[in-house]
């Protein structure tokens, strides 16, 4: 039905029941006053053309903060109306603020408004159709219609991240104990030559020119660019885990993106590989905008199975050539479980530099920790700790190998990645 009675008509059929308390005539008069009220309401708002809506949302919003919607209403009618509308958020979408929102839509200008959006999970989504209602002159009926729309979102990890990296350099370098890859002396490509000062390394003493200008000089070296990344992402069961309200998959995104990002920045190749059971998709490193990795990592599809590292691998092998720096977020459990991720780092790592990010459950290390006050709870503390233990014992066979491992909580997978991606450039290890 296009019309729908307000609180207001509830009250007038109230009071018209009560007019027949003053007489029959009475009654019927007060009743007929009323229908011919109702009547008329309904009329006007039937002649009211269909109203516009202009929608403008973002193409991206933060998980775990807010992305503004901007509205515009247009309607006809000669006259200000009060308008209330609603729309329909997708999944891992909610509305801030209070709902049906209300606004005054003035004759030839219309009204417009900013609502917020809350991105409560990662993913691909939407906003649906608008849902607006108008109330009558006189207040008693209401007319309503549905605008159908679908307008595309995507909520995305690291995005406040990200922005926190860009907009405060001391916080991005300094604060987690990086320098700048173009420090001259650091890394293994040539920058320049210059005199020899007090400390610098022997060993980068170029001793032609030095011989040509009868004083020392030394080679100064920077990071060398051009350099190729991937980003190995592991969908599998340990990465639904919860901790903090994000899984361990969300952190892995958020770092993901922030390496691609300063990778990006320094001249780097990026490429991204997912997968779970199978290979869900593969990015050859590249210098596509970060924009195009954007899009990709929400993608990914978070499978309750064990991951499959075999056929991760072995697909990688065939299609990377070029040495590279091979960032894989993953957790372990022990060294059985993990027989096969350790084979596969091993052998990889003859041919490319791997770095495991491992995001361990900090909930197995509160209970390790708990005192003890009951049977119960010794037995629970007995079983963390030889998980924790088994687990240590893991990563250090993965280090043995050659491997490089952040052991961190799913929280600083960022800041560890982008460690140790520094880290790498600095040492020249590719």
């Amino acid at each position: 039905m296009p019309l729908i009675p307000t609180r207001r008509l509830a009250l007038w059929v109230a009071l018209g029941g009560g007019a027949f308390l003053l007489g029959g005539v009475a009654g019927w008069l007060v009743n007929a006053l009323f229908v011919a009220a109702v009547v008329a309401d309904g009329l006007v708002l039937m002649g009211l053309p269909r109203p516009r809506a202009e929608r403008r949302v973002p193409g991206r919003i933060p998980l775990d903060d807010t992305g503004e919607v901007e509205m515009h209403f247009a309607l006809g009618g000669g006259r200000a109306w009060t308008l209330h509308w609603t729309d329909d958020p997708g999944p891992g979408l909610r509305r801030v603020g209070a709902d049906p929102r209300t606004l005054t839509v003035e004759p030839g200008v219309g009204a417009g408004t900013v609502v917020e959006l809350f991105g409560e999970e990662r993913g691909r989504s939407w906003v649906g159709d608008i849902h607006l209602r108008v109330e009558g002159p006189l207040g008693l009926v209401q007319r309503r219609w549905r605008l159908e729309r679908r307008d595309p979102v995507v909520v995305q990890p690291g995005l406040i991240e990200l922005r926190r990296e860009r907009m405060d350099p001391m916080h991005r370098e300094d604060a987690a104990g990086l320098r700048r890859f173009g420090d001259p002396g650091e890394g293994r490509e040539f920058a320049r030559l210059r005199d020899y000062v007090r400390g610098d390394d022997p060993r980068r003493i170029d001793w032609k020119a030095t011989a040509r200008r009868g004083t020392p000089i030394v080679r100064e070296y920077e990071a060398e660019r051009s350099q190729s990344v991937l980003l190995a992402i592991d969908a599998g069961r340990l990465m639904l885990e919860r901790f903090g309200g994000r899984s361990r998959l969300d952190h892995a995104l958020a770092a993901a993106l922030l390496v691609a990002d300063r990778a990006a920045e320094h001249g780097d190749l990026v490429g991204i590989l997912a997968f779970a059971d199978r290979v869900q998709f593969y990015l050859p490193p590249s210098r596509a905008p970060l924009s195009r990795i954007a899009d990709l990592l929400p993608a990914i599809e978070e499978r309750r199975v064990e991951p499959n590292y075999p056929a991760a691998f072995g697909y990688l092998a065939r299609r990377l050539r070029r040495r590279s720096l091979v960032f894989l977020f993953s957790d372990v459990v022990d060294a059985r479980s993990s027989a096969a991720l350790l084979a596969h780092l091993t052998t990889g790592a003859r041919r490319h530099l791997p770095l495991l990010v491992a995001m361990r459950n900090p909930e197995l290390g509160a209970v390790a920790s708990v005192p003890v006050t009951s049977e119960g709870e010794a037995f629970r503390r007995a079983a963390a700790e030889e998980l924790l233990l088994a687990r240590s014992v893991a990563l250090a066979t993965i280090r043995r190998r050659g491997v490089l491992v952040s052991d961190v909580r799913p929280e600083e997978a960022v800041r560890a990645a982008l460690r140790g991606y520094a880290e790498v450039k600095r040492r020249g290890r590719l």
